[in-house]
């Protein structure tokens, strides 16, 4: 495999979750093959993206916080990159953390570009297919935002600068050590400024190098120094095979960095 972390299948799973919808939008109607009875999108389609997004949006404007410079560690595909600039006109600049080529190389086509790309798709479980996707839309509406891309791990010191928003979805149990991740994420979070993380507790032996990291509520990461504003559950679905996907519950927490 030339990517550590996905293969070509995983990346077509992530543009079927997390831009299938927009892909339709761009008009291509083309419906996506299957080796089987084929398949309606709205099994295929995760709408984790954009309620998370709504969800972060509660958040910060209760606080009556207007976001400007933005930190997200695992971005994927971009997706919640996207849908939070869209609802922060005040954004602008995004630094993104991801240590897949794969997965960030196709972010930059996507938002940064806005080139035509090839969006590949699940036809079987060892085939896929692939279709036309025009990205110069999307691009558009991102146009007004700085983007930093580095391709390594997140980790404390890496980023001289502090964020006063701060994001990382569904990482944290597919790493070695959640609580060094959490622990770098903190130190990059600003004072007064806001912190997200969410995790599926999908805790792996092939990631965690200890296993007391792997806690039963992220809550306990955080301590003094840190407000807790909100939490949510919210639902996060993958497809493996034409007709099967995984769901998934993703555990979302909101903190405020109140002291250093």
């Amino acid at each position: 495999m030339d990517d550590f972390y996905l293969d070509q299948k995983g990346l077509a799973a992530y543009f079927e979750m997390q831009w299938l919808d927009k892909l339709r939008e761009s008009g291509v109607t083309e419906p996506l093959e299957s080796q089987s009875k084929s398949v309606p999108d709205s099994f295929i389609v995760s709408e984790h993206s954009k309620k998370v997004s709504h969800f972060i949006a509660d958040v910060v404007g209760n606080e009556n916080a207007s976001p400007t410079e933005v930190l997200e560690v695992g971005p994927a595909l971009g997706r919640n990159c996207y849908e939070l600039i869209q609802c922060f006109p005040s954004i602008h600049s995004i630094t993104v953390v991801e240590p897949s080529n794969r997965l960030l190389s196709n972010f930059k086509r996507i938002l940064i570009d806005g080139v035509k790309c090839e969006f590949p798709y699940i036809k079987s479980l060892k085939a896929l297919g692939q279709l036309s996707f025009d990205t110069s839309s999307i691009a558009a509406r991102c146009e007004h935002v700085n983007f930093t891309l580095l391709e390594r791990p997140f980790s404390r010191g890496m980023l001289e600068e502090q964020f006063d928003l701060a994001i990382c979805l569904n990482v944290l149990d597919q790493c070695e050590s959640p609580k060094t991740l959490v622990d770098a994420l903190k130190e990059a979070t600003v004072l007064n400024g806001i912190l997200f993380v969410s995790c599926s507790y999908q805790w792996n032996k092939k990631h965690l190098k200890d296993e007391n990291e792997a806690v039963d509520d992220i809550n306990d990461y955080f301590d003094h120094g840190w407000v807790k504003l909100s939490e949510k559950e919210i639902e996060y679905k993958v497809r493996y095979n034409e007709r099967y996907s995984l769901l998934f519950l993703s555990h979302i927490v909101a903190y405020k960095k109140i002291s250093s």
